[in-house]
């Protein structure tokens, strides 16, 4: 399945000119072929908040926001402690494309069928 960055600004630009729908954590693009997302809170890690080297190997990184509490990093705004790191980041959710079962032919269907029950 693919997974998708959508950074709030971007939501909100698309939201702002109808080009999508959302539905509680459902996302659809508004588009031709109307792709729908699962959305995840996640934040992009851009750099480090005192321009220093990153100790941990985050920028350049998307984290959900699941995985950074299990991690027990604090987040304030845009704004990411771990350890004795501070990060800058932009906050938006991570999209899981769904997809939709009528696109798949049926050998496709007994094939995954059979890779996810052997």
């Amino acid at each position: 399945m693919k997974k998708v960055f959508f950074s709030q600004g971007l939501l909100d630009s698309l939201a702002e000119e109808g080009r999508i729908s959302l539905d509680g954590h459902v996302l659809t693009l508004l588009s031709k072929d109307r792709p729908s997302f699962n959305l995840e809170p996640a934040f992009r890690f851009t750099g480090t908040a005192d321009g220093k080297p990153d100790p941990h190997g985050l920028v350049g990184t998307i984290r959900s926001e699941k995985d950074l509490r299990q991690m027990k990093a604090e987040i304030y705004l845009d704004s990411i402690l771990w350890g004795d790191a501070a990060y800058q980041t932009v906050p938006g959710f991570i999209g899981e494309e769904q997809e939709l079962m009528e696109k798949l032919s049926d050998t496709e269907l007994l094939a995954r069928f059979l890779l996810e029950n052997l």
